[in-house]
């Protein structure tokens, strides 16, 4: 069971996301639109859907890969506050359980290193 921690780095990618996508193409997407390697250890990428209502999240264990769909049935997914200039953001542990719980953050930290 994946354990999500304060310790692992979140990235949150800023375009809309076909939720059809697989891990494969996924991790294709955090190459190349995101500039960063999908293969770091412990490091969670996470994708949301144009809709707002169902949101990917990929992660990267030890030896495996593993994808989380998260489907709303009657509410949308916040969004983080960001500047469109980047493709992604590295946000902080507590801003991404805000994220998955469905709470609404005013101000998200967002860190502006992505390496």
């Amino acid at each position: 069971m994946i354990s999500f921690t304060s310790k692992q780095r979140y990235y949150f990618c800023s375009s809309p996301m076909d939720m059809r996508k697989d891990i494969d193409t996924l991790s294709e997407v955090v190459r190349s639109q995101m500039g960063l390697d999908p293969f770091l250890d412990e490091s969670v990428f996470i994708f949301m859907s144009k809709t707002l209502r169902t949101m990917k999240i990929l992660y990267r264990g030890r030896r495996r890969f593993e994808l989380i769909k998260i489907r709303l049935d009657d509410e949308k997914f916040f969004l983080p506050i960001f500047d469109e200039k980047r493709s992604c953001y590295k946000i902080c542990w507590s801003d991404f359980v805000a994220l998955t719980e469905g709470v609404q953050v005013t101000k998200m930290m967002i860190k502006e290193d992505v390496a």
